[in-house]
């Protein structure tokens, strides 16, 4: 029996060695990369990836094309850390083409921008579909298994004693093409394919100099300080885009209602380089319009009477057509008749029209010819590949000019930096090297990554072969911290905190205070605020009164995370002077559960003594929303001691403060972490959302205190161990 086995193992090995097929790059370079595609969608389409082939190559870049039935993400794995090892010609990036296995991460969500779902669900909606499996070799996973429904899908866990940053060695795109009924996915591949070697041959000196920024309804809370902010910095990182010839444009939502009108034809602008979107969304829906905000008291009570509209069917569904008239008339005291037009057929088929005309649908774009060649996805579930129908996907499969595009597998975070590098796409980087120094554990690029513009910045060397043969080189990145483009400033910084340069701190705190560029402060906040956190105190403190609205934003939430009593002081006066920014004031409330609350009102109380102020509404709601936070507090500790309330509940509580781990519950979940009579359950969420204290003043506390804990338990041994790793790894 034992020599059958054998024999069959060594029959399998066989025929994967032979279905396995390698073509090598076909000149010498530098660097390399890697087409990686399945043996069928390469032998209905070897002619188009030959095109292709050939088109990076002329770019200078040599390229290897990978061919298997692969089984496993980890033989490809294998073979990208093997040419990426090779110090003749280092692969720099690669491209899964077709039906490529796709990596499903579990318990690593904190990787992510905003993903925190229990996995406990259905583990298709709560893993992240993701490639930084394989360009990021320093993540260790240990396979879980392989999907019964979905073959492609792979299941892995984080492993507690992996790396827990991002820091990709290589970039990644994904080639895979939409699956709609009737449709011939490999013609679709075919021709995309050819799409990008026809674009690259006749187009191969384009130059960023068309670039349109579009923003949807409830983006970063509509604020206009925000939006403002960020054209600034974009003049600023692309200064040619606002010279004589050259075009940048900024569309708002409420422009033109509805919004898609003038978006659809911005898409299709043949002469358009870069659309950046900043909206919400969904796997195949971009969300451009809510409501009309209107004024007039006719279309005033028409919005009414949509709302209605769109509520009282589904109620009446369940409780009867004048049950649920009556509640509605009730509960928003409105006329009978306004409730009693839900029920209008052609009123129904009025909002259905007007419903669809609000955002962008996949079918929409496969009707169009969508030409910007770079389209960035900033919204939740745009880059979702793993589904049969995707936004992303369906950009670059439709006719048109669109190369590549980057969005999210799963919900994405509003506060964040989309524009971080993104100047140096008119320097020529390679949109998957910008996808790689920017990206999350979702962020995907969908299509060719080694697409990129000719340098038009004068940035006066290769910034391709700087990032894939210089990463992490300090004496290099050095001597690029005066470079006139501040993007390169910035990467300079990036670089050198990658090659753990001892004097990191000091410079980031010397750079944010002498530096007059946004991008180049932005990009000290931001690594002083994660990597080096006890060191960064005085510059957050100095964020929030910063020129640049994203520093502001994103250093308050900094020091929210941080949590030290000495930003307090800060914390208040911004609230009295910068409280009416919308989307900064939304920070500011959310970072006042951070901190004590008698300090916090004592200190209002000083900075409020001899002043004089015309209205007291910021005021008002700094006091409502303290004291909101003190009885939070106390309902969360009574229902966690409550032995009589369900365990999801009570872990729910716990497992809620990932969201914002403030101090003052540290104390509580490290004794829950200890108590060996403790339900196991809670343990583990209290372990869990330890860790995400990863820059809180008081992780060195709270890594002594699990330090002594002891356990036997496989489960919570793993959560340990990952959370005082992720403590500190700094």
């Amino acid at each position: 029996m034992k020599r059958i086995v054998t024999l069959i193992c060594l029959a399998l090995a066989t025929l994967s060695l032979a279905a396995q097929k390698i073509i090598k790059p076909g000149v010498k370079t530098p660097t390399t990369f890697a087409i990686v595609i399945d043996q069928t969608s390469y032998e209905k389409t070897r002619e188009a990836v030959e095109a292709y082939k050939e088109s990076i190559e002329n770019d200078g870049l040599g390229t290897w094309v990978l061919i298997d039935d692969w089984k496993s993400p980890e033989a490809i794995k294998k073979l990208l850390q093997k040419y990426h090892a090779d110090r003749k010609a280092p692969l720099e990036g690669c491209v899964f083409v077709g039906d490529i296995p796709i990596p499903m991460v579990r318990d690593g969500q904190y990787l992510t921008s905003a993903f925190k779902m229990n996995q406990k669900r259905d583990w298709k909606e709560s893993s992240v579909a993701s490639d930084r499996f394989y360009d990021d070799f320093s993540l260790k996973f240990d396979f879980l298994k392989q999907d019964a429904d979905i073959p492609l899908y792979f299941y892995y866990s984080l492993r507690p004693d992996s790396k827990h940053y991002l820091s990709p060695d290589i970039y990644s795109g994904r080639i895979k093409p939409l699956e709609l009924e009737g449709v011939d996915k490999y013609k679709l591949l075919y021709d995309y394919l050819k799409k990008v070697a026809r674009e690259k041959r006749e187009n191969s000196g384009n130059v960023l100099d068309k670039l349109t920024m579009a923003r949807g309804h409830g983006y970063n809370s509509e604020d206009r300080v925000a939006w403002a902010g960020e054209q600034l910095a974009l003049r600023e990182q692309m200064p040619q885009l606002f010279r004589p010839g050259n075009t940048i444009k900024f569309i708002d939502f409420d422009t033109m209602y509805p919004a898609k009108k003038i978006y659809l034809n911005e898409i299709q602008d043949d002469q358009l380089d870069v659309l950046l979107f900043h909206h919400h969304g969904a796997p195949d829906t971009q969300y451009l319009n809510g409501y009309p905000n209107v004024s007039n008291i006719d279309p005033s009570i028409e919005n009414v009477k949509v709302f209605l509209r769109s509520k009282i069917p589904a109620k009446a569904k369940k409780v009867g057509r004048e049950k649920a008239i009556d509640e509605y008339v009730k509960n928003y005291n409105v006329p009978r008749s306004w409730c009693e037009e839900a029920f209008d057929k052609s009123l129904q088929w009025k909002d259905s029209v007007n419903n669809e005309m609000m955002d962008i649908h996949t079918y929409d774009i496969r009707k169009l010819h969508p030409n910007a060649r770079f389209v960035l996805f900033d919204a939740c579930y745009n880059g979702s590949f793993y589904e049969k129908d995707n936004i992303a996907g369906s950009y670059i499969f439709a006719d048109g000019k669109t190369i590549a595009t980057i969005g999210g597998t799963v919900n994405a975070l509003q506060d964040k930096w989309p524009d971080e590098f993104v100047g140096l796409l008119s320097a020529g980087m390679r949109i998957g090297q910008f996808n790689r120094m920017t990206g999350y554990l979702e962020s995907h690029l969908i299509g060719d990554p080694t697409f990129r513009f000719t340098d038009n910045s004068k940035i006066g060397f290769d910034i391709n072969q700087a990032l894939a043969l210089h990463h992490a080189d300090a004496a290099f990145w050095r001597d690029k911290l005066n470079h006139q483009m501040p993007d390169v400033q910035a990467m300079a910084l990036r670089q050198l905190h990658y090659a753990h340069d001892a004097s990191m701190p000091r410079l980031l705190n010397d750079t944010y205070f002498a530096s007059d560029n946004f991008v180049v402060r932005m990009e000290a906040v931001r690594l002083l605020g994660l990597y080096y956190p006890d060191q960064a105190i005085e510059v957050l403190k100095a964020a929030f009164d910063d020129s640049y609205e994203l520093v502001r934003r994103l250093g308050s939430e900094m020091a929210e995370r941080n949590a030290s009593p000495a930003f307090i002081p800060c914390l208040v006066t911004a609230t009295i002077q910068r409280g009416h920014e919308n989307r900064l004031g939304f920070r500011l409330l959310n970072a006042l559960g951070a901190f004590d609350c008698k300090e916090l009102s004592a200190e209002m109380n000083r900075q409020l003594e001899g002043r004089y102020l015309y209205s007291d509404t910021l005021i008002t709601k700094f006091r409502r929303m303290v004291k909101s936070n003190e009885r939070h507090f106390v309902e969360d500790r009574k229902e966690l001691a409550d032995d009589s309330l369900k365990i999801n509940t009570r872990c729910n509580t716990i497992l809620a403060y990932r969201n914002h781990p403030q101090p003052q519950m540290v104390d509580d979940f490290v004794r829950i972490a200890a108590d060996d009579k403790a339900d196991k359950l809670m343990r583990i969420a209290a372990l869990q959302t330890l860790g995400w204290y990863d820059t809180s003043y008081r992780r060195h506390d709270i890594v002594k205190a699990l330090s002594n804990i002891r356990t036997t338990d496989a489960d919570l041994q793993a959560d340990l161990t990952r959370t005082i790793n992720r403590l500190k790894e700094r």
